[in-house]
């Protein structure tokens, strides 16, 4: 069911306050639930296990026109929307705000109906592609207004893994000369122009301990940080499986381990392979799979009826062509069948922008799962896991994502002792958080007078 939204300030159906879906919200989400409804340009932040997925999703059960995107295909995949590049019309390669634009017929078309624009995972968009977003929508408004006069919804935790930038490549050069030290999607000139409005959520389903949300909260905004090593080494010494899932730093790291551990099977393997129907951008399983009994594998959807969940992890006890049988580590087996990912694309309709399945991606939702980077662990929750920084880690916000995707440090294990130097955080991106967070808050009290249905 989607509801009409309200222009800015004016009072929403009530009809929306009595679905299962804004009953089900805690009070910040129902707060920034209420707030997209109302017209506002938010944005929606918080740390791991917050909640920001399941809010996606009630927005787009009832938001009429919003339009889902990320800016990896992993992200758009597991929201089920698109690419912002793909929306947008954008290719790889650096443009400038002049340049974009002009556009195709087809990209106008959708743009010039376009209402609400969802960017999932803000944190890791560039500044330059906010400031793109801007201007292309602007022209296809033909508006001078931030955005063109889209409503805009940002999601997302600039604590986390931050913009990828090669400063070596002629793009990376160009970008630089333009921006300088910036990359954050906040420090673009169409954020500070589009008054985003703040919403944090900060009720945590991941983990249950206060002592373990509180240090995850100082190594996610970089406070007190020997104190919280000194935490985490003393309490992660889980009495984990030796085989439980490594957290690794790269892809080297973590393909070696996962190909020397599947080496020592002597079982019968058996191989899958993927059908692909249309052009599916990302590859949300691989392309082949090979599998024995015994293997050490992680599920990537969820799968309510059949008792499984999107990383859940077990061992392969039964092969056949249409079936992996695994049991999972939380006692029981399952039956895993092949899984359709869908991908999606926005077009123009005759009453607005319609949403249409662009390609299909058919295999069984399993990976190899003796190790994974931690790039890629980003959004899971796991019930156990060895964090392995051999070699320290690189990247802001690692090290956070890693400890963060476990429900508790009980059990959780160490390759190597934690170190204070682990730890990178931006200051930038912690300010701004802080500022943000502490913003919403400030502001609970009036929001709550505008939405009082959200107490």
């Amino acid at each position: 069911m989607y509801m009409e939204r309200g222009s800015m300030d004016e009072p929403i159906s009530l009809s929306v306050y009595g679905t299962t879906d804004f009953k089900n919200l805690n009070m910040r989400q129902r707060l920034a639930f209420c707030a997209a409804m109302a017209g506002h340009n938010i944005f929606i932040t918080g740390g791991g296990g917050v909640g920001k997925s399941h809010l996606i999703a009630a927005l787009e059960r009832h938001m009429r026109g919003i339009v889902l995107t990320a800016p990896t295909g992993v992200a758009a995949v597991n929201i089920k929307g698109q690419t912002l590049d793909r929306f947008m019309g954008f290719n790889t390669e650096y443009k400038t705000v002049h340049q974009v634009r002009k556009m195709r017929r087809d990209v106008r078309d959708r743009l010039e109906k376009l209402q609400v624009l969802l960017i999932d995972e803000v944190g890791t968009a560039r500044c330059d592609k906010l400031d793109l977003v801007d201007a292309r929508l602007k022209a296809a408004k033909k508006s001078k207004e931030p955005f063109g006069g889209v409503q805009v919804i940002f999601v997302g935790d600039f604590c986390q893994l931050k913009p990828v930038l090669n400063t070596k490549t002629e793009d990376g050069k160009l970008f630089q000369h333009d921006y300088g030290n910036r990359i954050y999607a906040f420090e673009s000139e169409s954020w500070q122009a589009a008054n985003i409005q703040p919403h944090v959520l900060n009720e945590y389903f991941r983990q249950d301990d206060e002592m373990q949300r509180k240090i995850l909260r100082f190594l996610r905004l970089g406070r007190e940080i020997p104190k919280a090593v000194h935490f985490i080494n003393q309490l992660a010494k889980g009495d984990v499986r030796d085989d439980a899932l490594i957290l690794c730093t790269t892809n080297s790291r973590a393909d070696d381990i996962n190909e020397d551990r599947y080496q020592t099977l002597s079982g019968q393997e058996r191989i899958y392979r993927c059908i692909i129907d249309g052009h599916f951008t990302t590859r949300p399983a691989a392309e082949v799979i090979k599998l024995k009994p015994g293997a050490r594998v992680m599920l990537l959807s969820n799968n309510p009826e059949k008792g499984y969940s999107n990383g859940d992890m077990g061992d392969v006890v039964k092969l056949s062509p249409s079936i992996v049988t695994v049991m999972l580590d939380r006692g029981y087996s399952v039956d895993v069948e092949q899984k359709e990912w869908e991908e999606f694309e926005y077009v123009a309709g005759e009453k607005g922008i319609e949403k249409e399945v662009s390609a299909t991606f058919v295999q069984f939702p399993i990976r190899l799962a003796y190790a994974i980077t931690i790039h890629k662990c980003q959004g899971l929750t796991l019930d156990s896991a060895i964090v392995d920084l051999t070699g320290g880690s690189f990247a802001e916000g690692q090290t956070y994502v890693a400890l963060s995707r476990v429900r508790s440090f009980n059990n959780l294990k160490l390759a190597k002792k934690l170190s204070p130097r682990d730890v990178k955080f931006s200051p930038l991106a912690v300010d701004f958080t802080e500022y943000a967070s502490n913003a919403a808050i400030a502001r609970t009290g009036e929001d709550l007078e505008q939405f009082p249905q959200a107490a």
